[in-house]
């Protein structure tokens, strides 16, 4: 009987350990298939994430679009000959117009930048199904980079539906402007020449540090390894620039036949572009004044032209090389601080100061032409002024402050 009694309870107790081991592993069931699960929603709740990104991100737009940025200080018609002409050449559906904020060749803004987005719609306003004023440059703020903005655009556009526009000038620059292989990615480029333009696409005109990218070339495209293009386009340009107009206009000259009507009228109602008190009442003797801190500072092959007689958009011209971008830099920093300080006076613009390949300072009747001594016989601007006579000479005696530095031969 006791026998039977210690048999039953251990097969009680069996049973009871038999329970507890099912339940343990159901239990372990359960986790394991909720633990798999909740990994599998969580994967799932990632993917969607992505792909709503992604479908965020992705381009919905097929326009083809043409992008034209610059200062626009202020718009003419020869900006918009070159909007108008390549929309029309290229089959785009509009141009943005971009103005920057700070170009990265300047040290400052230009204009008043609401001035000049008033302007530009101003001048587009009879062109709304073709022209678009753009001002998200404005509104970024900061040093205006084209890499910045075409990876902005290129949220909304296809980059092979992108075309951005510029100069045959600045395309010689182009190998030098930030993130240049990543430019070559995000857009198509399009260069504009001027009848009679020796520029072309072939391989043996491109500028240095492009050939990397070339997949193929011929006189008006280049096929790019990126799969991007660069298509050459000859318009009937409008001779005239922006620094040109704004001579005139100080001057209070006509420049009637370069504006849009309702641009000049917004300017001279603003007042924009007027001379102020001058600071300077004999620029034959200041164009001497600046060459000799040029000089100074070893400036080389020094040229001064007068080009009074030719009523042309300065009235003196002066040139000179540097053995470096640095040594420009330099030159040009000398020119301005010292100008600052005996005159009082900043340059209406400065162009360039940042590369110090070609460094532009403008200050109305005199405008100086800093070049890196390799960069100067690319351009060959003396061509332009070889009937204007030279008065380099003139340094020896009627300088200002001539601290005894004289005129290499």
């Amino acid at each position: 009987m006791k026998a039977k009694a210690l048999t039953l309870a251990k097969k009680v107790k069996s049973k009871k350990a038999v329970k507890k081991t099912v339940k343990r592993a159901v239990k372990s069931a359960v986790k394991t298939v909720r633990a798999a699960k909740a990994v599998k929603a969580a994967k799932a709740v990632k993917q969607s994430s992505k792909q709503s990104v992604a479908r965020k991100v992705q381009p919905t737009s097929d326009e083809r679009i043409g992008i034209l940025g610059g200062v626009f200080n202020p718009i003419h018609v020869g900006h918009l000959n070159a909007a108008l002409s390549v929309k029309q050449r290229l089959g785009l559906d509009k141009v943005l117009i971009i103005p920057n904020f700070t170009p990265p060749h300047r040290t400052s803004s230009a204009q008043n930048p609401d001035d000049r987005v008033a302007m530009i719609k101003l001048a587009i306003k009879n062109y709304s199904n073709d022209l678009v004023c753009d001002d998200r440059e404005i509104r970024r703020g900061g040093v205006s980079y084209t890499v910045d903005t075409l990876k902005e655009l290129s949220q909304m556009y296809k980059s092979e539906n992108l075309y951005f526009i510029m100069g045959a000038d600045n395309f010689l620059d182009f190998p030098h402007w930030k993130d240049f292989s990543k430019l070559l990615t995000l857009s198509n480029f399009v260069v504009t020449t001027r009848p009679g333009s020796t520029v072309t696409l072939g391989a043996v005109d491109l500028p240095s540090g492009l050939e990397n990218y070339v997949k193929a070339s011929d006189t008006n495209i280049v096929i790019l390894s990126s799969g991007r293009t660069i298509n050459l386009v000859e318009i009937e340009d409008v001779d005239t620039s922006s620094t040109e107009i704004r001579k005139l206009l100080r001057n209070s000259h006509n420049a009637q036949k370069f504006l849009v009507p309702s641009v000049l009228e917004y300017i001279n109602d603003k007042g924009l572009y007027k001379r102020k008190s001058p600071l300077v009442d004999d620029y034959r003797k200041f164009s001497l004044y600046c060459a000799m801190q040029a000089l100074e500072k070893k400036g080389l092959a020094l040229k001064i032209y007068d080009m009074v007689p030719k009523n042309a958009y300065a009235d003196y011209s002066i040139i000179c090389s540097a053995t470096s971008t640095k040594h420009a830099s330099s030159l040009a920093d000398n020119i301005m601080s010292s100008v600052k300080e005996e005159f009082g006076l900043a340059p209406i613009s400065i162009e360039g100061l940042r590369e110090g390949h070609w460094v532009l300072i403008d200050y109305g009747a005199v405008v100086i032409h800093i070049f890196e001594d390799a960069v100067r016989g690319q351009y060959n601007i003396e061509g332009l002024w070889q009937d204007c006579e030279q008065i380099q000479g003139e340094l020896k005696t009627n300088a200002p402050r001539e601290k005894g530095v004289s005129l290499p031969v």
